[in-house]
């Protein structure tokens, strides 16, 4: 039986500084340049939103970015994970990106799952090394339990995302791969933020997190030295440890070389 004991220990459970509306000062980082894949989406604005209030500049990278109205610290710019041709210009001069690109798997072809989440991703690290970013953060999904319960309605995507991950990890760049169980549209600093580097995700839910946090995770993991070339699963629970998680991210294990 997995107890929540175990879960604090094995898996790093740890509180959201929103809970206490900590975020670190923009004096104590250097600003940085930082590519935001998937920009215009429904988490990719909160990861605007959190660089921004953290003083850093953002590239702001969508297929719909024209129809973006201007934004302080915000450079829109039209450019499709599809076409690798267009990154170029987006990315030059970038010291990192996050990935945040996604698709509704009920809405769209097979196809268009593995053009996004596989060679999209690999195509983006491709032109990333070419340009200078110094990192690349992926927004990922894990799953609930074994892969044999799997609904089948979401086996492309989670085979998609997995081949995505697997190319980042090879590329040569410097990674951090963010995965969640599910996101849900609550905002942010109601609950906790746990940590996982085990599959499959424990029992006792209900583990899902919301996209505010979510957000939060990535921009940190791009500014930051702690996550470099590690994975893990984030999720939102009830912890005792509050404003802790951004320290804990040094303590978790880098994935195999």
């Amino acid at each position: 039986m997995t107890t929540r004991r175990t879960i604090l220990f094995n898996g790093l459970a740890l509180g959201s500084s929103a809970l206490l509306g900590a975020r670190l000062p923009a004096a104590a980082e250097a600003p940085l340049t930082v590519a935001v894949l998937g920009a215009t989406g429904r988490t990719g604005k909160f990861v605007v939103r959190d660089l921004l209030a953290r003083g850093h500049a953002v590239r702001g990278i969508s297929r719909s970015a024209g129809a973006q109205p201007p934004q302080d610290g915000v450079t829109w710019i039209g450019a499709d994970v599809r076409r690798p041709d267009s990154l170029g210009p987006a990315l030059d001069g970038v010291d990192a990106l996050i990935y945040a690109v996604g698709v509704t798997f009920s809405e769209v072809e097979v196809s268009d799952l593995y053009d996004v989440y596989h060679t999209g991703v690999a195509d983006t690290a491709d032109v990333a090394i070419r340009t200078g970013v110094k990192r690349f953060v992926l927004l990922s999904s894990a799953g609930r339990s074994p892969a044999s319960w799997m609904p089948e309605a979401l086996a492309p995507s989670m085979d998609a995302k997995a081949r995505g991950e697997a190319a980042l990890r090879s590329s040569g760049i410097r990674y951090t791969i963010s995965r969640t169980p599910g996101l849900s549209n609550r905002p942010g600093g109601e609950y906790g933020i746990m940590l996982l580097q085990s599959e499959p995700i424990p029992p006792g839910g209900p583990f899902m997190i919301c996209r505010e946090d979510s957000a939060s995770v990535l921009v940190e993991c791009a500014i930051s030295e702690k996550a470099v070339n590690k994975t893990f699963t984030v999720l939102n629970a009830v912890t005792p440890e509050v404003g802790v998680w951004r320290d804990a991210l040094q303590y978790l294990q880098q994935d195999p070389a």
